[in-house]
């Protein structure tokens, strides 16, 4: 069996994104096949409410998979991770065949522990992190394997907002509204980024989702601080 990269939209049509992720699976010399340049999971036909056009969508996917024989599914997508590791089988009926997903934050994580991913070189940056709704509250809760990622990298010092995990406050990205009022997404963005980050006096905003990098990189502007997808900062310090 075989283990799959899963991009995801956003990523494969993002260079930033798309490189730093490419570039982490070559400094790990593993085998990965790469999944999800040329067919979405199906996320916005769900979001939007054609069930079941998302569910021949959903089984296009999996045919595919069944096909390579892929038995693990890594995405950074957490639209992606929680639609084929959950919505596929409880709310599309599609059979996954046990097939295990992660997200890429759970996927690093392990591989640190695992000591399949070594970071060397120190990174003296002051970061908050900010939690992705998809894998946070409305997800599977992935809060520890981040911040054990950053906590991992040398120099890296986390600050925490008040509203974190649970409480967390969303990028404006999700839901589609970025899709149908991107102005309003953005300006979402940028009061989060005003009013609980920029006092922490941190130098970059790390996000683990593609379309929360998008969002707060746009809101962002003009405030000092610099927005990073995670994997670009493991990168960093992988090279």
């Amino acid at each position: 069996m075989a283990k799959a990269i899963f991009y995801g939209c956003t990523t494969r049509s993002n260079p930033r994104l798309k490189q730093n992720l490419d570039r982490l699976l070559e400094l790990m010399d593993e085998d990965f096949i790469k999944e999800g340049e040329d067919i979405c999971c199906g996320a916005p036909l769900i979001l939007a409410g054609y069930r079941e056009e998302a569910k021949e969508q959903a089984k296009k996917v999996m045919e595919r998979f069944k096909s390579k024989g892929i038995d693990m599914v890594i995405t950074p997508c957490p639209h992606c991770f929680t639609i084929i590791g959950r919505e596929y089988e409880h709310v599309l009926g599609v059979d996954t065949g046990g097939i295990r997903v992660l997200h890429v934050t759970q996927f690093i994580a392990e591989s640190i522990k695992n000591d399949r991913i070594r970071m060397k070189n120190e990174i003296n940056v002051k970061v908050s992190y900010h939690d992705p709704c998809y894998i946070g509250r409305q997800g599977a809760r992935i809060y520890e394997e981040p911040r054990e990622i950053l906590s991992s990298i040398k120099g890296v010092k986390l600050e925490e907002t008040k509203l974190t995990k649970d409480a967390t406050t969303c990028c404006g990205g999700g839901g589609l509204l970025r899709a149908y009022l991107p102005k309003l997404a953005v300006e979402v963005a940028r009061e989060k980024i005003n009013s609980q980050i920029k006092p922490l006096g941190v130098d970059v905003v790390i996000s683990s989702c593609p379309f929360c990098f998008l969002n707060l990189s746009e809101g962002a502007e003009k405030s000092g601080i610099d927005v990073e997808d995670i994997v670009e900062l493991v990168v960093k310090a992988m090279e």
